[in-house]
């Protein structure tokens, strides 16, 4: 029964449309987007780069990550600028992916996002390598709407950049705002607020807080799918 249900949990349709609109044939052949349950694509008037030396069925899961922890929802695309995917990408149930016209949304390899996050890329986001967001996580380069200052009218940046090194971690609920900046080896724990620059923090740093600050150091993630933790295992 659980074999019959995940051939179901596929949304084919997605699968086929969206990786021969968006990819060439012979990367579209190979299948590598795969997507689940309820997909809205809802604009693809944008550019996907998919540049890996491996390209596989299914290396880029979106849609199916989490859907058992939460009810079911649709999850949404929203392509209008470049994608560009460097390496196996999960993106979790009911997230919302946007990309401006302007924007350029990079993922390195082994990037998750947990289910119900939201990406908003109006100009540059960039995940490195091994980076795990949790659910319903926010990773936004813009502040959406202009703000004055009025002592001397002038005007903020709207939009800026994000940058997440390698191997990073984030808890559920984070937001993650324009001019945000991570070391590699970087833990950054539940409900916080990431809005700077945190490359002056030393690797297996911890950070928390609204806004975020250091609250723990010498402390690293154990990336399972690259250590054996049977070895952790307690009776």
């Amino acid at each position: 029964m659980d074999s019959i249900n995940k051939i179901f949990a596929h949304n084919f349709l997605a699968i086929i449309y969206f990786n021969f609109k968006m990819l060439p044939f012979s990367q579209a052949i190979k299948l590598p987007f795969d997507f689940y349950y309820k997909i809205r694509f809802e604009n693809l008037s944008g550019k996907v780069f998919l540049n890996s030396d491996k390209i596989t069925r299914g290396m880029i899961k979106i849609g199916g990550r989490g859907s058992e922890m939460f009810s079911r929802t649709t999850t949404i695309i929203d392509l209008k600028g470049i994608f560009k995917i460097n390496g196996s990408l999960e993106i979790g149930h009911g997230c919302l992916i946007r990309v401006e016209k302007k924007g350029v949304f990079s993922t390195g390899k082994s990037v998750r996002i947990g289910a119900l996050s939201k990406v908003f890329c109006e100009n540059n986001i960039l995940l490195k390598d091994e980076i795990d967001f949790s659910w319903e996580c926010q990773i936004f380069d813009t502040n959406f709407h202009y703000i004055r200052n009025v002592l001397d009218n002038s005007i903020d940046d709207k939009v800026g950049s994000v940058e997440i090194g390698s191997y990073n971690w984030f808890g559920n609920r984070i937001t993650v705002m324009k001019g945000t900046k991570t070391p590699d080896f970087f833990i950054v724990a539940s409900n916080s607020l990431c809005n700077k620059n945190y490359y002056n923090f030393p690797q297996n740093s911890v950070v928390g807080g609204f806004p975020a600050k250091l609250i723990g150091e010498n402390k690293k993630r154990i990336f399972e799918n690259l250590e054996d933790t049977s070895k952790f295992d307690h009776e």
